[in-house]
């Protein structure tokens, strides 16, 4: 394992269709609004589920609105070899020194994932954008 890297591993899944959903929280950083030293933080990182990349370039405090809000993301994964892989990979991009020395790699808050058939995976998925779009 790298300091740049995690990953996660479902382990003796039965071969199907599964629906996995990440939650995230950003952490460690101020708000981007407040324009001080601690919000200049980024955590960007790439998620990979089954070796295909699904998000590029994730910003947790972009996508979620704001630093210490939290955000789900799902997606659809296929087990053909009864384990699932899912890894949360930094690319380099984002900070690694700001707001002080650290490590600013991936972080998660939960991992779910729930087997169903294709059909149902993508009405729940649907029924979640539909949700979204009377929200905002």
């Amino acid at each position: 394992m790298s300091l740049g890297s995690l990953r996660y591993y479902g382990l003796g899944l039965d071969n199907g269709v599964y629906n996995v959903s990440l939650f995230f929280v950003g952490t460690g950083f101020d708000a981007r609004s407040s324009q001080t030293w601690e919000s200049l933080g980024r955590r960007v990182f790439n998620i990979y589920i089954q070796g295909s990349l699904e998000l590029k370039d994730f910003d947790i405090s972009k996508e979620a609105g704001g630093v210490e809000r939290a955000i789900r993301k799902n997606f659809v994964a296929n087990v053909s070899e009864n384990y699932l892989e899912i890894h949360l990979f930094w690319a380099r991009k984002g900070t690694c020194c700001i707001p002080i020395q650290g490590c600013y790699r991936p972080l998660i808050s939960a991992i779910h994932v729930a087997s169903g058939n294709l059909y149902d995976i993508i009405y729940e998925l649907m029924c979640d954008v539909f949700d979204m779009l009377l929200c905002c």
